[in-house]
């Protein structure tokens, strides 16, 4: 079996890393052999992820493909499938991680809980004042395609503003999502993962923290209601079976004063089910490689009470990488993922994971792992090292 994966980022590393235990082999799409995955993978080829003779040979060298983004051209992946190419997670469903506006469409059809939105496409009249008098300043304004990490995001106070960013995406051809800014309690992430016949998994929902659009912490249980995270698994699993992912699925919610509101999907591994590497039985990659090829899911049950992973970022000061390795070792339980990446300031270069009976201990253990890695602690996060 061999599974192809458009990009060679990180994830893609982490999926060879498991491929490699169960006999998978594995081709990656790279742009560059400097990526990350193209530097740890045997068969590598080169070419961007919307370019269709590189598409070509890879599918040709692969069993089925699967993705490690989603900045793909759903068109071309499509023209793919109908000759026979088997994508997965299937085009019908992974335009719902492409296209945000086509995600609030068909989950609004569901009647599943989104914040209050509306959608604008390229050529359509809109009136910035009364989208503010129907949603609330400040509005946010979202890229329907080619946003991820706080990218094509825009948080904006007054309908001018509004009006030049909404124009600025339509003359780049991109219809714009707006939306009400939701007052959030806590953020969270539901992860499922779907085989073909629809055999399903799903691991227990975590707390996220963001800063600036970008992922920092991820706690389990963290300080989320029962209650509020088994909601939020079962709304995962109903978009899953609604749609028809397969693979893994991760479902960003908000917990508000009113109830969970959906955020957004993505379909592939996802930087919140990291903490799966080490803190269940079957991590987030190995479940996607089981779930694309047809094979029987693995176990997500935890394998302790309390789970903190950090992001590890570049900061403004150079380290002794050797030293610093050393040192984040020496917390206890600490399990360092890096990423091959060079270091430079706000540069995502891997995660910290540690596992125990306390979530308090395991926080405190992760971040000064990760600190001793060089990451600055975030002004908006308070953070006992």
């Amino acid at each position: 079996m061999r599974v192809g994966v458009i990009g060679a980022g990180q994830l893609a590393r982490m999926m060879l890393e498991d491929a490699s235990t169960l006999g998978i082999d594995v081709t990656v799409l790279a742009e560059s052999p400097d990526d990350g995955a193209a530097q740890t993978c045997t068969d590598v080829v080169i070419a961007s992820a919307t370019d269709e003779a590189g598409l070509r040979v890879l599918a040709s060298r692969c069993d089925v493909l699967t993705l490690d983004h989603e900045l793909v051209d759903l068109d071309l992946l499509a023209r793919l499938e109908a000759e026979g190419v088997v994508v997965r997670p299937p085009t019908t469903a992974l335009r719902y991680a492409v296209d945000k506006a086509e995600m609030r469409r068909r989950l609004g059809a569901a009647d599943l809980p989104m914040p209050a939105h509306r959608i604008v496409a390229p050529g359509e009249a809109f009136d910035t004042v009364a989208l503010g008098d129907a949603l609330g300043w400040p509005l946010v304004i979202k890229a329907a395609r080619g946003g991820y990490d706080g990218r094509g995001v825009f948080v904006v106070d007054a309908a001018p503003e509004a009006h030049t960013t909404i124009a600025e995406l339509h003359t780049a051809g991109i219809t714009a999502l707006i939306e009400e800014a939701v007052a959030i309690d806590h953020e969270l992430a539901a992860l499922v993962v779907r085989r073909p016949d629809g055999q399903m998994a799903s691991w227990p929902v975590v707390e996220t923290a963001q800063v600036d659009g970008v992922c920092r912490e991820v706690l389990l249980p963290g300080v989320l209601d029962p209650t509020v995270a088994d909601e939020a698994e079962a709304i995962g699993r109903q978009v899953a079976e609604l749609i028809g992912v397969v693979g893994v699925m991760a479902i960003e919610l908000f917990a508000t004063a009113s109830g969970l509101v959906i955020n957004e999907l993505a379909m592939r591994p996802h930087n919140s089910g990291h903490w799966t590497q080490d803190g269940s039985v079957t991590s987030q990659f190995e479940n996607h490689l089981r779930a694309v090829l047809d094979l029987p899911l693995g176990s997500t049950s935890l394998t302790a009470a309390a789970v903190a992973s950090v992001n590890v970022f570049g900061g403004d000061d150079p380290i002794d990488l050797d030293e610093a390795l050393r040192m984040a070792l020496g917390e206890a339980n600490a399990h360092v993922h890096l990423y091959g990446k060079s270091p430079r300031p706000g540069r995502k270069l891997g995660h910290v994971t540690v596992v125990g009976d306390d979530g308090d201990t395991v926080r405190s253990a992760a971040w000064s792992a990760a600190v001793a890695l060089g990451t600055p602690v975030p002004a908006e996060m308070e953070v006992a090292t």
